[in-house]
């Protein structure tokens, strides 16, 4: 180290960066080199190509990323087709980039949604390779995502489509009719359904525990309620002597869990003349049935372990409930308006009640001594006539007749 601390640079120059966090992520790539020794190799300039970075990048992603093989593998394969694997790593541009976006929507025919998504793996690619110290800057980060709002809800009508699902379910294998019955019940992810092991139920408890995988990550214990118990029940009377709950009963496979039953989904829902209906729907129709009955969103946003209530929010619209108390704080505004109301009115006719009293006590005929008024002592002057005292020649009016 040189003074003050400083890294010492063979160029002895400065680095300067726009942002702080890439000055961020160019120390800590710097720091771990020194920690591990290698430092002299990450402060000469690297000629990695891409396909030397991809492969070590697979190696570290493989360890590190549950979704590697579902998610990773598919966009840095999309990457590596587009580029090439000889490209040198510095070289590679936004603009190579965007070029893969147009060539995966309008060649490819992918959606947009798929897209953003092979351009966030690239993204998060490059920014392990400056942390590595393989390049000095991530391309992607000024290529903008589509950002599609693809967020469907599609769930089973109770009254009709369910009934006629599960009606055919049970002409297919034995544990598709339980498969629907528990995930509708339960909201369970395909992969948790289908790897449920009879040690994550608690009969006792009547729980599920789906320990660390979960899309979160993070454990997650579900109640049973009565229908989807009885299933259970009923499914570990005939597999309780194998560790998953569902198993193939006989074959070659006999005793193994069921890995895939897309086919055995998909031929039932065609017979039952559902249409644009997914195994993952299945999880929507839990959900949506618990807003429809009034379920609060917190509440389902637990049951259906989801990491934030803004991928809950998507139910919020089938809520009866859903922000009718908080527009009732509003009722409390107009009860204080017509009481305040109230209140202004009744002092206002106090006050009147109080100025007639004083106009009728300043009006009032009683003198001040205390004598009693007489009545018809005062007439109106229009009422009176002028009296004439009999001047000779003028008879005398207002006093009788002549």
């Amino acid at each position: 180290m040189g003074r003050g601390g400083r890294i010492p640079r063979p160029d002895a120059g400065r680095r300067r960066f726009r942002r702080q966090r890439d000055a961020q992520i160019w120390w800590a790539a710097h720091q771990k080199a020194i920690e591990d020794g290698s430092w002299e190799a990450v402060t000469k300039p690297t000629r990695s190509s891409l396909g030397d970075a991809l492969k070590q990048y697979r190696e570290h992603s493989k360890a590190h990323h549950r979704s590697f093989s579902t998610y990773v593998e598919n966009g840095l394969t999309v990457l590596e087709q587009a580029l090439g694997t000889g490209t040198a790593l510095k070289n590679v541009t936004a603009a190579d980039i965007e070029r893969l976006k147009l060539q995966r929507l309008e060649k490819d025919k992918v959606a947009k949604s798929t897209v953003d998504k092979n351009v966030a793996v690239a993204k998060s690619f490059f920014n392990w390779c400056i942390h590595q110290g393989l390049t000095k800057a991530n391309p992607v980060k000024k290529v903008k995502l589509f950002h599609e709002d693809n967020e469907r809800v599609r769930f089973l009508d109770p009254d009709t489509e369910y009934p006629k699902l599960l009606e055919q379910a049970r002409n297919g294998p034995w544990y598709l009719e339980p498969i629907i019955v528990i995930d509708v019940n339960t909201g369970l992810r395909r992969r948790n359904i289908l790897g449920l092991r009879w040690d994550q139920v608690d009969f006792k408890r009547r729980i599920i525990r789906i320990e660390s995988r979960t899309k979160s990550g993070r454990p997650h214990n579900l109640p049973l309620n009565d229908t989807a118990f009885q299933k259970l029940n009923e499914v570990h009377l005939k597999t309780s002597s194998h560790p998953y709950a569902f198993v193939h009963l006989d074959g070659k496979f006999e005793g193994q869990p069921i890995t895939d039953i897309k086919n055995a989904f998909n031929a039932a829902v065609d017979r039952a003349k559902i249409k644009n209906f997914r195994f993952h729907d299945l999880r929507h129709t839990f959900c949506s049935w618990l807003a429809i009955r009034g379920v609060p969103l917190p509440a389902i946003q637990k049951l259906a372990g989801h990491a934030s209530i803004k991928m809950t929010l998507r139910y919020a619209h089938l809520s009866p409930r859903y922000l009718a108390d908080e527009v009732k704080a509003l009722d409390a505004i107009q009860r204080e308006l017509k009481k305040d109301a109230g209140s202004s009115r009744k002092a206002d006719e106090e006050q009147t009640r109080g100025e007639l009293a004083s106009t009728a006590a300043t009006t009032d005929p009683a003198t001040s001594d205390g004598s009693a008024p007489q009545k018809g002592r005062r007439r109106s002057a229009q009422n009176q006539q002028p009296v004439n005292a009999g001047q000779p020649g003028q008879p005398m009016h207002g006093i009788g007749k002549k």
